[in-house]
């Protein structure tokens, strides 16, 4: 037995745990010492199972058989490199560079993956993979998660991303959490803090459609509609407002758009927000009173952002916490702003001229604007119809695109239609069927890398070595980009991984490569709040935030700049009893996905049997009135069905879910995952064209369904 820290790179690093190695095999890893390994960390005890299971890839597999068919052979590495070079090289010299595309996914889920191919260019043009050849098409999951809710909320309102806010949880004695739960976390830095918090006295309350995991534990859960989130925000601004409970000097002083935003919701009632929202009115006022009595810190997450009105809802939330005195206050949300990288994460490559567009800069100008990445929701698109241009040849790293992008047969059709298709993974996928080239990348156990918390940069070590024949991502890309030209710009070992990295933080390097682990000094100089009082939040110390107006910009300048409503104004759902009444005759249930179980990450392990046997089956948790109405029992295999789909679950009848929801497991839908599992490909169900058309995110929290026992 060999005792250590965690070594899955996604839990918050230091619960102890053991790990028995037989013949080089993981045989069994098993918590250890008082810190027990969290939720998350369910995925370690069967790593011998994920490591070792019989349909990992072990070597670069080459398409033999039609598209779709799955017939490949093996090959070596030299072979499938150099034919993948001479696929992308030949497109390149017959539809130049920026025919190429790469996309990345969190199945890679390992810091060096994530900075090198996202690496940002010199001057203005993009980073990402294909960029020193001249492509601007390298784009990420972000085209459908986090950035509504860490980009384009704060940086229309505030001017600075998320990650400049962090919840006073070991101040506060009042803790919200929105939409969100922490307990699931990737990874669940903040679980442990919640816990802690509840154990000395602090009240929680949950705010979400469904009674989650971490509701469990509230003071006070409140159940919300799906999808209505923003009608209750801006009824609440308005309840506060005509009672005088809003904090007047900063709604007077440091606000932009006051006028105009107190005219737009003067019509947010308490009972029009009863009957929007399903919320009670003692909860209502209740709420109310709580977040202006004391100061409140918030923990929301991307849950907000699968509605029609995502960003604006998420832009309203920050402006109840601004106008109720929550904002950078002792206990409240802080603002801790951060000026520059930890680690200068790789020397930046020599970039082509560029002059054409990206993919979805058309539709979604301001997505291009704030991330530099092309919106990959419009891939299809450039698939099949050429516009703007036409994309032939794609790299996918460690993402499922068939299975998390909505409306899957569109995508799967586009990924029939590539001149050329590289995929990386660990298994076969869906994506899989339709690649021309399958390399084998390693899991977390086999590679030697870092990982950086919030108080250290420490050295990962390799466990066991790389099963078969396969490789980290990261030298993946290497000898991809030797065969393309800009090698250099990747390490192509372990030694290497480091240089590259911290080449110009010396002692970071030295400390990794001689302890293990960096810590980050301690900052001596005291915490000052209200930084926006003070000039702590623009670069050159004027009052305000750093925004185009100086001030909290209820009213965006910068939406309104590129042509979309600038105040946070709510809109129904596209498809809903009030906008759709026909379609909501035959489909009267609201569809709900993308929350994620214990046992998963989304659409990963769910070919392997010992996570399986934590919830064999995909689930739909549904009301028991819901179920009663429709002769369905608990454990049923029933369907899920609308204008677009059908698939099949098994029912989980639970009071958890409000009578006229449904949440809905998301991550099936794959030939090479369990028999029950293979059959549930929720986005089967979800539409491309149903978006937040601010950020171009997906539904995925408010559309409608109906469903019925499987006969």
């Amino acid at each position: 037995m060999t005792k250590k820290n965690c070594i899955c790179g996604i839990c918050p690093g230091d619960c102890q745990v053991e790990i028995e190695l037989i013949d080089g095999h993981i045989k069994n890893i098993k918590p250890s010492g008082e810190k027990k390994p969290s939720a998350i960390c369910l995925r370690g005890l069967y790593s011998d199972e994920i490591v070792n299971s019989n349909d990992r890839l072990k070597k670069p597999l080459i398409r033999v058989g039609k598209k779709g068919e799955g017939k490949f052979r093996e090959a070596s590495w030299d072979e499938a490199i150099k034919y993948i070079g001479e696929n992308f090289n030949r497109i390149i010299k017959s539809n130049g560079p920026h025919a190429l595309m790469s996309h990345v996914g969190r199945g890679g889920f390992e810091y060096s993956t994530d900075d090198y191919v996202h690496v940002k260019s010199p001057g203005k043009a993009p980073g990402g993979f294909f960029s020193p050849i001249g492509s601007l098409n390298n784009s990420s999951v972000g085209s459908l998660c986090y950035v509504s809710y860490g980009v384009f909320a704060p940086i229309t309102t505030m001017g600075f991303p998320a990650t400049w806010l962090e919840p006073d949880i070991e101040n506060t004695n009042l803790l919200v959490i929105w939409g969100t739960n922490p307990k699931t976390d990737s990874p669940p830095f903040k679980y442990d803090r919640i816990l802690k918090a509840k154990r000395r006295g602090c009240k929680i309350i949950v705010i979400d459609h469904y009674k989650c995991d971490i509701a469990e534990i509230a003071d006070l859960y409140i159940p919300i509609k799906s999808g209505t989130d923003g009608y209750f925000i801006l009824s609440l601004l308005n309840y506060m407002f005509n009672n005088n409970m809003l904090d007047k000097e900063f709604l007077e002083k440091y606000t932009y758009g006051k006028k105009d935003f107190l005219e737009y919701i003067k019509d947010f009632s308490i009972g029009s927000c009863i009957k929007m929202t399903n919320i009670s009115e003692d909860n209502f006022i209740k709420f109310a009173k709580l977040i202006t009595n004391e100061p409140a810190a918030l923990i929301t997450y991307t849950g907000l952002e699968y509605s029609n009105s995502g960003v604006q809802t998420i832009r309203s939330l920050y402006t109840l916490w601004a106008l109720s005195k929550n904002l950078d206050v002792k206990g409240g949300l802080l603002i801790k702003p951060k000026t520059k990288n930890m680690y200068d994460r790789v020397k930046t490559p020599n970039i082509k001229d560029m002059h054409l567009r990206m993919i979805g800069e058309k539709e979604f100008p301001l997505f291009i604007k704030l991330l530099s990445q092309p919106q990959f929701m419009m891939f299809p698109k450039a698939v099949l119809s050429k516009e703007p241009y036409e994309i032939k040849g794609l790299l996918n790293v460690g993402a499922a695109i068939t299975n998390n992008y909505p409306n899957s047969e569109l995508f799967e059709k586009a990924l029939l239609n590539l001149d050329f298709f590289v995929n990386v993974d660990r298994f076969l996928t869906k994506d899989s069927l339709y690649a021309d080239v399958v390399l084998p990348a390693t899991t977390y156990y086999e590679d030697e890398s870092f990982v950086i918390y919030p108080d250290r940069v420490e050295k990962r070590e390799r466990v066991i070595e790389p099963i078969g024949e396969s490789k980290s991502n990261i030298y993946i890309l290497q000898l991809i980009a030797e065969e393309l030209g800009f090698g250099e710009q990747y390490p192509k070992n372990d030694q290497e991984l480091l240089e590259f990295s911290f080449y110009n933080t010396p002692e970071i390097l030295d400390a990794l490569k001689k302890d293990g682990v960096y810590y980050f000094p301690k900052n001596s100089v005291e915490f000052q709040y209200e930084k926006y009082k003070k000039g702590l939040l623009t670069p050159n110390g004027i009052i305000g935030f750093p925004t185009p107006t100086g001030k909290f910009e209820i009213y965006s300048t910068l939406l309104k700049s590129y042509g979309y409503e600038p105040l946070p104004k709510y809109i129904n759902a596209e498809e809903s009893q009030i906008n759709t009444p026909d379609l909501f005759e035959k489909y009267p249930l609201i569809l709900n996905t993308g929350s994620r179980i214990k046992s998963t990450f989304r659409t990963q392990h769910l070919n392997i049997q010992g996570l399986l046997n934590f919830q064999p089956k995909p689930e739909v948790l549904i009301n028991p009135i819901d179920a009663f109405d429709r002769d369905i029992s608990d454990g049923d295999c029933i369907e899920i069905y609308n204008s677009r789909g059908c698939i099949e679950m098994y029912a989980k009848v639970t009071d958890k879910i409000q009578k006229g929801d449904l949440e809905v497991n998301i991550g099936g839908g794959s030939p090479y995952q369990s028999k029950e599992w293979s059959k549930a490909n929720v986005n089967s169900l979800t539409d491309n064209n149903n978006i937040d058309i601010i950020s171009g995110f997906p539904c995925f929290k408010n559309l409608l369904c109906n469903v019925r026992k499987k006969q």
